[in-house]
């Protein structure tokens, strides 16, 4: 019996080993190659353009940062040349933008990130669900824990169609991604899981407009865009404009850009400069470029980064901003990611020392402008980002589970095998 139970604490031991090695392997990036050694900002420069290049298939320009500062610049397009001052919608990472006008307004004592946000509301309210919807604030919105079930992505709507107003797309989204119910509801206990939902941007657009009695794209110029001196974005499209960039779709296919209720989650035109002093702005004030604007405290700053949502283990979520990676300095890589069909777009800061990366395009199905962004990372901090990891978690399940029942089996082979020989010898 002894023999037994040494037996299975060895053969549990191993198993506990196997696991750790891949989960550690996979999270610490081992294997990973970076594109330039670290530390080397010229030689990665170099070759995420050549990437870049090699990759693109419509629009893209690219910016990296040192301490806030542009130390490269690349631009790239197979029609009509774009800049670091052409327009280009940049879908999700509007949500970063809107966190910060929020936090703006908390700054100012208009809006509390803890208080249910029906106190806030007057035009429209949460539907009846199986659970307490003044658990909803607005800390668990822009982190997406809210149980905002609706899975939203929105496609917009076509120039000459109506637009939805947005109380009735709260209830019924017309745009709705395909697949997706489109009602903003709660179906999930709020603050207990991460489940992504542009819904939550959308009734946080709501309450923005309610706070202020200003339209949210208004509020927007006002309060980030004039004081970080961000002239040319807004959440209003302007079709005459000469910046505006083209938008390719498919097979190099000019697109038309939609009209969109959802402002908040995925309305911002905006360029490269743009996000620059937006990226700036971001960055603790020891860190920034000390000639671009401020706008947020460094206390609101932090606490924008601090974790909100966990994953398997993994924070990805704090308030409104994405967090990629470990930076090896007690925090993380930062910022926010957006893609629609045929358009991406990212910006990351590494708040530790302000280098960044930036990356708009449209007209490449995958999403290159994140693909560089990713590659910027793992040059950075030497570890795979939460793209990374979604992709490789599942393969690393997979080897876990094989190598576990090769462990079993060959533990309960070698130890029928051990048992025979020991009964053959005693006979």
């Amino acid at each position: 019996m002894k023999r037994f139970i040494l037996w299975t604490l060895g053969t549990l031991t191993i198993l506990v080993a196997w696991v750790a090695i891949n989960f550690v392997a996979t999270t610490e990036g081992w294997g990973l190659t970076p594109l330039a050694e670290r530390g080397d900002t010229v030689s990665f420069a170099k070759a995420v353009s050549v990437e870049a290049r090699n990759e693109a298939q419509g629009n893209l320009v690219l910016a990296m940062l040192e301490k806030g500062k542009v130390m490269h610049t690349d631009a790239m397009s197979v029609g009509k040349p774009v800049t670091e001052e052409s327009v280009f919608c940049v879908a999700s990472l509007s949500k970063w933008v809107t966190a910060v006008g929020v936090m703006q307004l908390v700054e100012e004592g208009k809006l509390d990130l803890d208080t249910p946000v029906s106190e806030y509301l007057t035009r429209w309210q949460l539907p009846p669900s199986d659970f307490d919807n003044n658990k909803v604030t607005l800390r668990l919105l822009l982190s997406h824990t809210a149980g905002i079930t609706d899975g939203l992505g929105h496609s917009g709507f076509k120039p000459g169609e109506q637009v939805q107003p947005l109380e009735s797309h709260l209830t019924q989204a017309l745009d709705a991604d395909p697949g997706k119910s489109g009602k903003v509801l709660v179906g999930i206990e709020p603050g207990t899981k991460w489940m992504y939902s542009g819904g939550s941007y959308n009734l946080t657009q709501l309450i923005i407009e309610e706070v202020t009695g200003e339209p949210f794209a208004n509020f927007m110029q006002r309060a980030v865009f004039a004081p970080l001196g961000m002239e040319h974005s807004s959440f209003e499209l302007d079709r005459a404009n000469p910046a505006l960039a083209q938008y390719f779709g498919e097979n190099g296919d000019e697109q038309i850009y939609p009209n969109y209720t959802s402002l908040a989650a995925t309305g911002l035109y905006t360029t490269l400069s743009d996000l620059v002093r937006f990226a700036n702005a971001q960055l603790p004030s020891a860190e920034a470029d000390p000639a671009m604007p401020r706008l947020l405290s460094d206390a609101s700053l932090a606490a924008m980064r601090m974790p909100e949502a966990n994953v398997d283990g993994l924070d990805i979520w704090g308030t409104g901003i994405m967090l990629f990676a470990p930076n090896g300095a007690g925090d993380n890589i930062v910022g926010h990611g957006g893609q629609s069909p045929y358009l991406n777009s990212t910006v990351r800061i590494d708040p530790a020392t302000g280098d960044g990366f930036i990356a708009i395009q449209s007209g490449n199905k995958e999403a290159l402008a994140s693909n560089l962004a990713t590659e910027w990372t793992t040059w950075k901090t030497g570890k795979p980002d939460i793209y990374v990891l979604g992709n490789t978690f599942p393969a690393m399940i997979m080897r876990v589970l094989i190598g576990a029942v090769v462990i079993l089996v060959g533990a309960i082979a070698l130890g029928v095998f051990t048992s025979l020989r020991r009964k053959r010898k005693q006979g």
